[in-house]
């Protein structure tokens, strides 16, 4: 039989990414390159073949997985799943899954990282061969989209295997996500398409996903795509000889019959269920904790949920979340004989996941230097059509014109994507939209029809015009699809106009879906559905979901807390082939916002990671998650029932502090850029320009040994702005900098950070000492409340330093033995070497754009004076500020603090 191109082109990116994770390092693009041209030669590929297999074969090669930081429990256990137990047990559930990972186009690398990591975690769970019972109870914590359903679909098939009989699945609370849930585990777990009550294949069962590997035992199904637990099951689970699933919302009645069933007389064996069953907490922040107050009776849900577990003599239960916030404020006092009531920490175990480095994060969109500002484009039209806080009854009259732009852009992204598709660079075959501008299903109902109007107007145009020649002089609408070209895509993506027109003419028009729980409308991603959507909702697309493809969205909702900020970010994921073409349009504030609680998780994970080097428990998981400067919350407050406000230990130590924005004022802009010069003045005697400073740092001025009086004589002159954060309060800052006055914070380091191209443009002092600017900053100054007064951001991203900086005053050596060969690495690795604080001064000139995005004419320019300061890790005690900490961290380290403050 004769191959197809394309079936040639995947074998040989098959072979040779074998042949790539054989090898002991992450190959070359050397390498690449010749392996491609070798395999490219023996199949009789051409050139434009090699260069297809070249792009996909760095896509798998270059994607890489840290490992997991675990925090297990000290209590004694007894490791059961040991060399000899992985010997003897038949891997059949986790080898089907294995063959059918590698068909879903997933680099090898993750593949590995899964299994070593899903192995750790069930070594984690109880044993399922143990006589005696055991409550574990353990949280996943892993990104928004990052693939925590493909790892706990992993861990599912390995626990059937060790001997797990029962597997419980806790989706979210609509059955939208419960549907998708059923139907990812029926492809990743069952093999076929699930009948509830039936176990053994009959002319009806469908096979599909795993079962093509291997369809000889099949898992019971308890519920399937179009049924949750509806009456109350009446199925003996000692008389099943497979594993039996069950996926089931957080609701009350499927809740209650779940629990009907388990006790029932059937199953339960004095009091509870003897099989050894594994509960899954699907984003477990969500409806699964106890939000009553502490003198009342659990919630429903979350009562309801316990008595799922206390059912079960041997149980394993563990949660999976994205947004831990909530979470780590449950009490966590669970030891004892109260598995009837206790709550749901997890005591046993957490697990931080590492996403990959092809994943799309918070940290891509919200702290990417380059990245943000061509990604974000910020709403500044839609309040006058529908303020962002609304009640119900409010009449929609018209959409924005940035939505409508938003629309376009999407068309034009579909269209590069349809071009992509032909060259091999990108497999997956739909593309999303995404609508987010309200929470009241009325309103996403009464958006969708403007939104079809603006497609119909769009699509009578493409269809009539993009098959002629230059359509954009022929129409208004086309030319406005070519202003929208130029403004995002020109310049960044290899295609050209020309073949994006004629792509528009050749695709099939986007359709639109109301996802909410009224409009009978719902995202179906198979091979007979549309193939382009636009998804216009509020609820349903805040959690869980999977927009597939998702390339555009419009979010125009506002939310002061992290964790549901972060959850409706559905953004976030893989976009390999198209990241060039990802767009966000956002509020200022929310832009602010998402770029703050990023960096709060990125700490989170850090603090975990720190823990588990230090054989930290989960009971000492007291993870401080500091109160926004914005005021925003950390979760609900009915959540952190059990978190106490107090006074504790402040960390200046082991930071890069920096102004990411200043005061607009011009008399306070003037008064710092003259205390910069009257300090650069005085300390110029200590002006260092030794033969030990490295080659690519003998552009920036450096001052080596300034006192530190002199330090704090500036930077309390200088006007700090309050947005940038706690550290900008001078008082606690320069506090805590005269309180270690006589030991490490002595001498400082200080410079003048010059960029590398001489024409970036000039500063002149007035002493005319010259300095070159840093870069074009993004003045947005629009004051949301009181304390946003006068901001001139510079930065969307809280950082006005580029990567490396923190390296400044180290000597070639000292850094090549950082850096180990591995080319620039994270700043807080040259700190932890440094012997000195530094400060580092940046004059940037600051732009204020005519248009949305930096490609736009600019209307303003004025120089600024930025800085940024490094401190050292220290041993030395540390001043006190107002921490949000868990009640266990309270008890255990309360009594060593001083001024305690409860709210």
């Amino acid at each position: 039989m004769m191959l197809s191109k394309d079936t040639i082109i995947e074998m040989v990116v098959g072979q040779l990414e074998k042949e790539a994770h054989r090898l002991d390092n992450t190959p070359s693009m050397d390498w690449v390159s010749e392996q491609a041209k070798k395999f490219c030669s023996n199949f009789n590929l051409d050139d434009g073949d090699e260069k297809v297999v070249i792009n996909l074969l760095r896509t798998k090669v270059e994607v890489t997985v840290g490992e997991a930081a675990i925090l297990v429990s000290d209590e004694p256990r007894t490791e059961w799943l040991t060399s000899d137990k992985k010997k003897q047990v038949d891997w059949y559930y986790w080898k089907r899954f294995k063959d059918h990972f590698k068909t879903k186009d997933i680099p090898e690398s993750v593949l590995k990282r899964t299994d070593t990591d899903t192995d750790r975690v069930l070594s984690l769970l109880g044993d399922p061969d143990s006589h005696g019972g055991f409550p574990c109870r353990g949280m996943v914590i892993g990104d928004v989209q990052a693939g925590k359903t493909n790892n706990y679909s992993a861990l599912i098939n390995k626990a059937a295997d060790v001997g797990y009989k029962l597997v419980i699945v806790l989706t979210g609370t609509v059955e939208d996500l419960r549907q998708q849930t059923q139907e990812r585990l029926d492809s990743d777990f069952v093999g076929s398409v699930s009948i509830a009550g039936r176990s053994s294949k009959d002319k009806q069962t469908k096979i599909i996903g795993v079962g093509r590997s291997d369809d000889s035992r099949l898992p019971f199904c308890l519920t399937d795509r179009d049924d949750d637990i509806k009456k109350d099951p009446r199925y003996r689970i000692a008389t099943i000889s497979e594993p039996i699933l069950v996926v089931t919302k957080k609701n009350k009645f499927p809740l209650q019959r779940l629990v009907t069933w388990l006790t029932s007389e059937i199953n339960a064996k004095n009091g509870k269920v003897d099989q050894p069953v594994l509960i899954i907490d699907d984003e477990a922040d969500n409806a699964s904790v106890n939000t009553g107050a502490e003198d009342e009776d659990p919630k429903t849900i979350n009562r309801l949920i316990r008595e799922v577990v206390a059912a079960c003599r041997r149980v394993s239960y563990v949660a999976y979340t994205a947004t831990p916030f909530a979470n780590i404020f449950i009490h966590p006092d669970s030891e004892g004989d109260r598995s009837d009531t206790d709550d749901l920490f997890p005591k046993d175990f957490i697990v931080a996941l590492e996403p990959p480095n092809n994943y799309c994060g918070a940290s891509f969109f919200f702290r990417n230097e380059g990245v943000t500002e061509r990604v974000c484009v910020e709403i500044e039209d839609a309040h006058e059509h529908l303020p962002i806080q609304h009640k119900p009854g409010i009449a929609i009259h018209s959409i924005p014109e940035s939505l409508k732009s938003a629309i376009g852009v999407f068309l034009l992204a579909c269209a590069v994507k349809d071009i992509r598709r032909k060259k091999h660079i990108i497999k997956h075959e739909h593309d999303s939209m995404l609508i987010n501008m309200s929470r009241l299903t009325t309103v996403q109902s009464d958006i969708t029809p403007y939104v079809d109007t603006c497609l119909d107007s769009y699509w009578d145009a493409i269809t009539v015009h993009t098959c002629k020649e230059s359509p954009e002089t022929r129409s208004g609408v086309i030319g406005n699809l070519h202003k929208l070209w130029m403004q995002h895509y020109q310049g960044i993506c290899d295609e050209c106009w020309e073949d994006v027109c004629y792509s528009l003419s050749e695709m099939e028009r986007p359709q639109t879906v109301t996802v909410h729980s009224k409009s009978g409308d719902a995202l179906v991603y198979d091979n007979e559905g549309p193939k382009k959507q636009i998804a216009i909702g509020g609820l349903k697309l805040s959690r869980g979901l999977t927009l597939e493809g998702l390339v555009i969205s419009y979010f125009y909702r506002r939310s002061a807390m992290y964790d549901s900020l972060m959850q409706m970010g559905r953004w976030y994921g893989y976009r390999d082939g198209y990241q060039d073409l990802l767009r966000i349009w956002i509020t200022s504030e929310s832009l602010d916002w998402y770029a703050h609680i990023s960096k709060a998780s990125d700490d989170l994970r850090e603090q975990a990671a720190e823990m588990q080097r230090r054989k930290m428990t989960p009971s000492e998981f007291g993870l401080r998650v500091q109160a926004s400067p914005d005021a925003l919350m950390v979760t609900a407050a009915n959540k952190m029932r059990t978190a106490r406000t107090i006074t504790t230990r402040l960390r200046f130590d082991n930071k890069l502090w920096e102004t990411d924005c200043v005061d607009s004022r011009p008399e306070v802009i003037e008064a710092n850029l003259d205390e910069f010069s009257r300090f650069i003045s005085e300390i110029s005697n200590n002006k260092y320009q030794g033969a030990d400073i490295p080659q690519h740092h003998q552009q920036h001025i450096q001052f080596r040994d300034i006192d530190v009086s002199d330090i704090v004589s500036c930077l309390k002159t200088l006007r700090n702005h309050p947005s940038c954060g706690f550290w900008a309060e001078n008082d606690l800052f320069l506090q805590y900098i005269e309180g270690r006055s006589r030991d490490e914070l002595a001498k400082w380091d200080v410079f003048v950070y010059q960029p590398n191209k001489a024409d970036e443009g000039v500063w002149k002092a007035k002493d005319g000492e010259v300095y070159s600017r840093l870069r074009r900053g993004i003045v947005t100054n629009k004051p949301r409340n009181e304390r946003n007064k006068h901001e001139l951001r510079l930065s969307r991203k809280q950082s006005i330093t580029s990567r490396g900086v923190e390296a400044l005053g180290l000597t070639q050596g000292e850094i090549d033995h950082v850096e180990k060969g591995l080319g620039l690495v994270a700043d807080k690795k040259y700190r932890k070497v440094r012997k000195k604080p530094s400060l580092v001064f940046h004059v940037i000139r600051a732009c204020e754009y005519s248009g949305p995005s930096s490609s736009a004419n600019i209307a303003s320019e004025l120089d600024v004076l930025g800085w940024a300061v490094s401190i050292p890790p220290s041993s030395a005690a540390q001043p006190d500020i107002l921490w949000n900490v868990t009640i266990d961290w309270f008890e255990k380290y309360g009594t060593e603090l001083t001024d305690e403050a409860e709210s």
